[in-house]
């Protein structure tokens, strides 16, 4: 029992492997509806990075582009060009995410 067993869970591990790759909904968060925005972040040439707080909903402005971001995914820092490739603004921006009041 054990020999056969042994070969089936290794197969239903590879199988599945699949299933719990993260997505960059998980990672970053996801698009939101401009009703739920909290505030409003602007992109210039100076902008560096910018802090948002986890479970925050902002509008962040580069350019002639804007999103609006829900910041629930797991990351705690990344590039903005990861959400908002329109922002490339000739420097590299980075998010970073601070643990919200219920983490």
């Amino acid at each position: 029992m054990q020999t056969t067993f042994a070969p089936l869970l290794l197969a239903g591990l590879l199988a599945s492997d699949g299933a719990f790759a993260l997505t960059a909904a998980d990672q970053y968060g996801s698009p939101a509806g401009a009703q739920f925005t909290q505030r409003t972040i602007v992109i210039d040439s100076q902008t560096r990075y910018l802090n948002v707080i986890h479970g925050e909903t902002v509008t962040i402005r580069s350019g002639n582009g804007s999103i609006n971001w829900y910041f629930d995914g797991i990351g705690v820092t990344f590039d903005l060009a990861k959400i908002m490739p329109a922002a490339a603004t000739g420097q590299m921006v980075r998010v970073y995410v601070e643990p919200g009041p219920l983490n």
